[in-house]
């Protein structure tokens, strides 16, 4: 029996960091807890097997949750958020993938909210294991861009959410992902609007079936399956 594609969802924050909070006091581990419980009911609805980095609200360091996908021998990675900004006005969906620089500039701010957690280094990231986690997602960047590119298309057809564009930058959490990885930034937590929807369980579901989409066309688009290296071992 041929095993499923395996798909790691990174529900954002957790614990001591809330993450961005709304005009209403929505805080941003819980939205983007609720939305890849969301997202994993869809994708396992699809026929893959989904898992969480938490299932709880658990705080769990940065350079850990690719790491989790690693060692679970996930085909994607995809870590979810929820944007924040200081015009209220500010709306819509994101979807970036990894840069090994300082990507697009106008990101610079979102980038240093989002890995604000990440001070500490694990203990073994020297030298050498820095430039093993950069070889691992340069790897599939070009595939991480596809995948990034097929969920924000999706995103763009959601009702009440303007597309945003898929954008690079450099976000910890998809360093050392050896996979297609993505972080989406499914709405403006900000936005007293979209604060409101992100309440509500039927809008969720809806961004975790567009995401799920994406997913789904991906895979369809792609000529053979990315997998980690040793991945099928013990499969």
């Amino acid at each position: 029996m041929t095993p499923r594609l395996k798909v790691v969802v990174d529900p954002g924050h957790g614990g001591d960091d809330t993450g961005a909070k709304g005009p209403k006091g929505l805080e941003e581990k819980d939205a983007a807890l609720a939305l890849a419980q969301d997202l994993q009911a869809a994708l396992e609805k699809a026929g893959f097997d989904a898992r969480l980095t938490r299932e709880d609200d658990t705080f769990i360091p940065l350079w850990d949750r690719a790491r989790k996908a690693n060692e679970a021998g996930a085909d994607l990675f995809l870590s979810l958020h929820l944007n924040a900004a200081k015009a209220k006005a500010a709306k819509g969906s994101e979807v970036f993938f990894l840069s090994l620089d300082q990507g697009d500039t106008d990101a610079a701010e979102l980038v240093a909210l989002e890995n604000a957690g990440a001070v500490d280094r694990p203990a073994q990231d020297t030298v050498l294991f820095s430039i093993l986690q950069d070889l691992a997602q340069k790897a599939y960047l070009q595939e991480s861009e596809r995948l990034a590119v097929h969920i924000q298309a999706q995103l763009n057809h959601l009702g009440g959410i303007k597309g945003r564009g898929v954008k690079q930058a450099p976000f910890v959490v998809l360093r050392g992902a050896a996979m297609p990885a993505v972080l989406v930034e499914a709405a403006f937590i900000s936005n007293p609007r979209e604060e409101q929807k992100l309440r509500d369980a039927a809008f969720r579901r809806r961004v975790a079936e567009s995401v799920a989409r994406g997913v789904r066309r991906f895979f369809a688009d792609i000529s053979s399956t990315p997998r980690r290296q040793g991945a099928d071992q013990g499969r």
